[in-house]
C-alpha cells in the first residue's frame, strides 16, 4: 500500500513539477511564431490565408499551456501548507481562469482557420463584428487578465511558501507591470517577458522535480500524548 501511495505521489510531483517548466517554454516557442498578433480582422484573415501552418501551430502551443496551469498552479498550492496558503489558493483560482483565457484566444485562431476561400471583406468584417460582441470583451478580457494575475500571484505564493528567493516575484512584477505600462510593447519586450517568466518558472519546476518523497509529502509531526500525573 505504502509502494503504491508512494508511487502516486511522485506521478504528481513529476506531473506538477513537469507543467511549471513546461507551459511558460510553450508560450515562449509560440510569441515568436503567432502570426495573428492584435486579432483585428485584417490580421486574422492574413494570418489563415497566407499563414495557416503558423496559426494552426500557434493555437495548438497556446492551447497546451492554457491546459498546463492547472497542474502548475497545483503544484505551488501543494507546498504552500502553511505560509502562503491564502495567496496559492487564490493563485490557482487566478490561474486556471488564465489557462480559460488562454484556451479562447487559441479555439478563436482555430476557428478563424475556415476564412481561407471566402470573400475577404466579408470575413474581415465578420471578424471586425465578431470583436465589437460585448459579451465577447466581458468573457475574454476578464479571462486573460487573468493569467498575467495568476502568475503573478503564484510567484509571491511560491515565494511565502519557501520556493523561491525574492527575484522570482519581483522579475514575474516588473513583466507584468511592463505589460499593464506599455499597452502595445514592442515584439522583443514580449519575447523577454516569456523568457523571464519561464526562467522563474522552469526555477520552481526544477525544485519540485528534485524534492524527495518527505520534502514534497512533508513530514508530520508526531501527536503529542499527555503524561498522566502521578500522585
Amino acid at each position: 500500500m505504502s509502494t503504491t501511495a508512494s508511487t502516486a505521489q511522485r506521478l504528481r510531483r513529476y506531473t506538477m513539477g513537469s507543467a511549471l517548466i513546461i507551459f511558460p517554454a510553450l508560450l515562449v516557442a509560440q510569441g515568436p511564431l503567432d502570426p495573428a498578433s492584435g486579432g483585428t480582422g485584417e490580421v486574422m484573415y492574413t494570418a489563415a490565408t497566407q499563414h495557416r501552418g503558423t496559426l494552426t501551430i500557434s493555437a495548438v502551443l497556446l492551447l497546451i499551456s492554457g491546459f498546463l496551469m492547472a497542474p502548475a498552479a497545483t503544484g505551488i498550492l501543494h507546498q504552500a501548507r502553511d505560509r502562503g496558503a491564502g495567496l496559492a489558493n487564490l493563485a490557482a483560482v487566478l490561474a486556471v481562469l488564465g489557462g480559460f483565457g488562454h484556451a479562447a484566444i487559441a479555439m478563436f485562431y482555430i476557428f478563424a482557420l475556415p476564412l481561407d476561400g471566402g470573400d475577404r471583406q466579408q470575413m474581415v468584417d465578420y471578424v471586425e463584428r465578431l470583436n465589437a460582441g460585448p459579451v465577447i470583451g466581458a468573457v475574454a478580457f476578464p479571462l486573460i487578465l487573468c493569467f498575467g494575475l495568476g502568475v503573478l500571484a503564484m510567484a509571491w505564493a511560491a515565494l511565502r511558501a519557501g520556493l523561491i528567493g525574492w527575484w522570482g516575484p519581483a522579475v514575474v512584477t516588473a513583466i507584468i507591470l511592463s505589460h499593464l505600462l506599455l499597452p502595445d510593447p514592442p515584439d522583443v519586450v514580449g519575447l523577454i517577458g516569456l523568457v523571464g517568466l519561464a526562467v522563474v518558472f522552469g526555477h520552481l519546476g526544477l525544485r519540485i522535480l528534485r524534492m524527495t518523497d518527505a520534502q514534497w509529502g512533508g513530514t508530520p509531526h508526531p501527536a503529542t500524548t499527555p503524561v498522566p500525573a502521578h500522585a
